[in-house]
């Protein structure tokens, strides 16, 4: 547990500083692999789509909004994150709303589709949160990493209280699983 601590603190020290010198690059070799992720949400024009922990680039947001309307919402609890994203989704000219926010008080339940990044935490708590508070029929988009991974950053099992309805294994070694509130 510690090991997967001392990742995320790593990550997000690497993505806020890299962020601001390679955000287009990164942003465009992910881009086609979120698209073809989300193929499985089947995202519509007047959904309206959640992102806790977007971070400092918000690159799944830029990605779909590229691609597929829909209203793009994303929250981090890191006002500098927040601060960085802000301008990175500016140099797009897209209507994408990131504000600092905390995924176990922001209101949530007026969200079609909610995604939750990887390194969300409390990881538990957020998703009995959502579990509780997310509109009916509401698609939640959880990741882990993929399994073979586990030795390294710890088993993360999928929350409880949540149906798998489908996944998709990225390409950068994340599995994204489409849930639902059973």
């Amino acid at each position: 547990m510690e090991t997967k601590r001392m990742h995320d603190r790593m990550f997000i020290f690497i993505e806020k500083l890299l962020s601001k010198f390679f955000a287009k690059a990164y942003i465009n070799f992910f881009e086609r692999a979120i698209v073809e992720e989300f193929e499985m949400v089947k995202i519509k024009e007047k959904d309206k789509i959640l992102h806790i922990g977007c971070g400092p680039l918000p690159n799944t947001l830029i990605s779909l909004a590229k691609n597929i309307k829909a209203i793009y919402t994303g929250i981090d609890k890191d006002r500098e994150a927040i601060e960085i994203a802000r301008k990175i989704i500016s140099e797009y000219n897209l209507d994408i709303k990131v504000e600092e926010g905390n995924a176990l008080s922001y209101p949530i339940s007026d969200f079609d589709i909610i995604i939750v990044s990887f390194g969300v935490e409390p990881r538990n708590e957020v998703f009995e949160r959502i579990r509780r508070d997310c509109k009916k029929n509401a698609k939640i988009i959880c990741r882990k990493q993929w399994d073979f991974l586990d030795t390294i950053f710890g088993k993360r099992e999928l929350p409880d209280g949540f149906e798998v309805i489908s996944y998709h294994k990225r390409r950068d070694l994340i599995k994204s699983y489409l849930l639902r509130p059973s």
